[in-house]
């Protein structure tokens, strides 16, 4: 795709900060606000692709016992607590 350029008008701060993290993970700024705008863009929602086999696992599950509103840390920490019998 073909790049285009971009004028921002941003606080000094920023534009400092920007210069420092871009040169901490060693790309442009240009590549950090790409990567930025990318992250914005992703949907929340993960969607596996037809037919691939995330798909078809995750068809397998019932409806009944998919989870809407899950807080994964929450769920491994009550598995570790029942493996090691933990209360």
């Amino acid at each position: 795709m073909a790049k285009k350029t971009l004028n921002l008008t941003i606080e000094e701060s920023i534009k400092e900060r920007a210069k420092r993290i871009a040169r901490s993970r060693g790309i442009s700024i240009s590549q950090l606000f790409e990567e930025a705008v990318s992250r914005e863009e992703e949907p929340q929602e993960f969607i596996p692709s037809p037919g691939s086999a995330v798909e078809q696992i995750m068809n397998a599950i019932p409806e009944s016992q998919k989870l809407d509103d899950y807080d994964y840390d929450e769920i491994k920490m009550e598995a570790l607590k029942e493996k090691y019998g933990l209360s």
